[in-house]
């Protein structure tokens, strides 16, 4: 991340359950908030796409950072809306629930990511209740957990924020990289299988090794399951579904790009073939039904924004277009 400037490794701006501008308010604080998860930046999309909640920024358990609503807007994530007017939110993905914990280098990033905030906005150094605050702050929550007045991470955040904007001020030099600690060890999350397997298909455990750390010693049981899921239910079912999982794709559930494709493995080819055709977009499908593309975009059957972008592909301005017109 470009901390001097507030530019993020990635931006992935939600389409809504945001609120443009500040009403005519400065920004004069940062709210702290964990994930109670581990969250990825593209985790977070979907959640707060999906749900009446958001924050500026997610701090991923390796140190990404992503943006998510503009600065300029207000978030909706303290459960004050006069504070979220008036503050900038930065959520952090958990890596153990029992006890609550985030990684060394969410700590670094997010403290760093603290520190730039009140520098480019002219805040001072980082203070706990001055201009730094935790979401237990404004809402009778344990949010943000570790990071929180007690929580056993609390003061280490504080103190690398406040050693971070000196080194920016130029007070100082830069704080040495995070010692080399074991965090604490991972716990399985509870839940029946299906359940955990569902929200591993929404994307809320990531993927690869991340999905393995947090998952824990559940991580198999539900991996085998997920599998099942997207093979048609079982794995001695036979073939699987292609027109049902192409359809599940077109309502949003496997996300997009490299997500879509993590999620549905070996399958992907086939399915994305499959959702390419009932978009229209070649196969045996023929020309594609303009009018009936967008009643269907209109119904919600591909989204909003960059997912109706990416399941209507090369069709999407022919479509949106029409449905402007016939929402004229």
């Amino acid at each position: 991340m470009d901390f001097e400037n507030l530019n993020a490794d990635v931006n992935m701006i939600l389409t809504q359950h945001y609120t443009q501008g500040r009403g005519g308010h400065a920004i004069d604080k940062v709210v702290i908030h964990h994930n109670a998860g581990s969250l990825t930046v593209e985790g977070c999309y979907r959640v707060w796409e999906s749900r009446e909640a958001s924050a500026h920024y997610q701090v991923q358990s390796d140190g990404r950072i992503g943006q998510l609503v503009w600065d300029s807007d207000t978030a909706w994530h303290c459960g004050n809306f006069g504070q979220n007017q008036r503050s900038i939110g930065i959520e952090h993905a958990d890596d153990s629930s029992d006890p609550w914990h985030i990684s060394d280098a969410c700590l670094d990033a997010g403290a760093h990511l603290v520190a730039a905030v009140c520098r480019y906005y002219g805040l001072g150094r980082p203070e706990w209740g001055r201009n730094l605050f935790g979401h237990s702050d404004f809402a009778p929550t344990e949010c943000p957990a570790s990071l929180a007045v007690g929580g056993s991470q609390h003061d280490e955040y504080v103190a690398r924020a406040q050693q971070w904007y000196d080194s920016m001020a130029g007070g100082a030099s830069a704080p040495s990289a995070p010692a080399s600690q074991p965090a604490a060890q991972p716990s399985a999350p509870g839940g029946s299988v299906d359940e955990l397997a569902q929200r591993v298909i929404s994307g809320e455990f990531g993927t690869g090794d991340e999905r393995r750390a947090a998952l824990g010693s559940r991580y198999d049981e539900v991996q085998d399951r997920v599998n099942e899921i997207l093979s048609g239910g079982s794995q001695a079912s036979g073939a699987p579904d292609i027109d049902d999982l192409a359809r599940r794709t077109l309502s949003g559930e496997f996300g997009n790009g490299a997500q879509r494709r993590a999620a549905l493995g070996d399958l992907y080819d086939a399915v994305q073939a499959r959702v390419n055709e009932l978009c229209g977009q070649g196969g045996s499908s023929g020309g594609a039904d303009i009018d009936d593309l967008a009643r269907r975009a209109i119904s919600g059957e591909f989204g909003n924004g960059d997912q109706r972008r990416a399941a209507l592909g090369s069709l999407y301005d022919a479509v949106q277009a029409r449905v402007n017109e016939m929402l004229s």
